[in-house]
């Protein structure tokens, strides 16, 4: 593999090399696929793998880092994706590299594990979220505590909803296209109830540009599996397969009631019968947030909870985390790990490649709107303690 060490891997010198041997690039996405299912962490770093992504690999090949760029301002997503044994050795070469260039760097969703790594060179660490996890092992979908989904998934089943995995690899190239538009159909339906504009931008995955690749997509289809598709969810494979993530899933604005449910419920049992250790659900960006830490940074934790506070009816914060605690998930806190430290640019460059802002603002007042009338039904809804 080409040596990339101290650089960034995707020169504008670089790119020409590759374009101009495309064995050496079916090789690369090859090598880069597979260390990203065995050794990524957590549920954004197999977005590693999605195009329009800056790299930073190892120089003996065994880490790699995803960013992209906005002026001197690095985000990365998806952690520092290596054997434990080399993450010491990717940092400190991936900061040799940042220093060099006089970036400034944000690492996005950053487990406890990880922080010791960033704490040996002085990172400003701060929380900004909880991930939900479902541990399979443990979960028999029994009793109280699981009869709401199972009432959901019941109700779903009586309409003649059906749920079931698409082997996107063994379908021809028109039946897969014909299920991709239809996903995608559902996907722009979807932002009907989102003040963005479009979807967002490096912190979720995108369908359509690129290959599945080793991806699983579930749909839900009505009229007993032949209908249309009601909603879907995109897993993304986390140390080698043993966890994934419910990291993409859509519905249809008049989806059956319980769609999402339904569809969750069928994933974790799925996995789970394969020997799956764990579930991801994803971020649950700002969930107690509010506490000071030890050297965190004011502007990122104000902004999170002053955003929550905002906004938290906009985005129906408290909706979503109440489905995904119906399915009694542990929490694991994230963090995000910025060098030398936040500033108001940073936070600026965070919003414009996430897509944050880039909002209808009619959708938005419609959508306010909509969330102040339904606020007392709302306030019914579960609490994560």
């Amino acid at each position: 593999m080409p040596k990339t060490k101290h650089r960034d891997f995707h020169s504008e010198k670089h790119v020409h090399f590759l374009n101009a041997r495309p064995e050496l690039h079916r090789q690369l996405a090859r090598r880069r696929e597979a260390l990203v299912f065995e050794q990524g962490e957590y549920f954004d770093s197999y977005l590693a793998t999605e195009p329009g992504r800056d790299e930073f690999w190892l120089s003996n090949g065994q880490g790699l880092i995803s960013y992209t760029r906005r002026g001197s301002y690095v985000l990365v997503g998806g952690g520092l994706i290596a054997a434990e044994e080399h993450k010491p050795a990717l940092l400190l070469e991936f900061l040799k590299f940042v220093r060099e260039h006089k970036y400034r760097v944000a690492f996005h969703n950053i487990g406890e594990p990880d922080l010791a790594h960033f704490r040996a060179h002085g990172f400003e660490i701060t929380k900004w979220g909880e991930e939900p996890v479902v541990d399979l092992g443990r979960c028999d979908w029994k009793g109280k505590a699981f009869e709401w989904v199972r009432r959901q998934t019941s109700y779903c089943r009586r309409q003649g909803v059906q749920v079931f995995e698409v082997p996107h690899m063994e379908l021809t190239a028109e039946q897969w296209k014909r299920t991709l538009d239809e996903m995608l159909e559902v996907s722009h339906e979807s932002l009907a109830d989102k003040p963005q504009r479009k979807e967002m931008q490096f912190f979720e995955g995108r369908i359509g540009e690129h290959e599945v690749g080793l991806r699983r997509v579930f749909l839900a289809r009505s009229n007993e599996g032949l209908g249309r598709i009601e909603g879907f969810v995109v897993c993304t494979p986390m140390r080698g397969g043993t966890v994934w993530a419910t990291e993409l899933y859509r519905r249809r604005q008049d989806a059956v009631r319980g769609t999402m449910a339904f569809l969750f419920h069928f994933v974790q049992q799925q996995l789970q019968q394969e020997g799956v250790r764990q579930v991801n659900l994803c971020l649950d960006p700002g969930l107690r947030c509010s506490e000071k830490l030890p050297g965190d940074s004011p502007l990122v934790r104000l902004g999170i909870t002053w955003g929550e506070a905002l906004l938290g009816s906009v985005f129906d914060v408290a909706g979503l985390r109440h489905f995904k605690s119906r399915f009694r998930p542990r929490y694991e806190n994230r963090y995000v790990c910025v060098h030398p430290k936040v500033n108001v640019p940073s936070l600026l460059a965070f919003a414009q490649v996430s897509g944050l802002f880039d909002v209808n603002f009619r959708k938005l007042i419609r959508i306010s709107f909509a969330r102040i009338r339904k606020m007392g039904s709302r306030s019914t809804l579960a609490k994560v303690a």
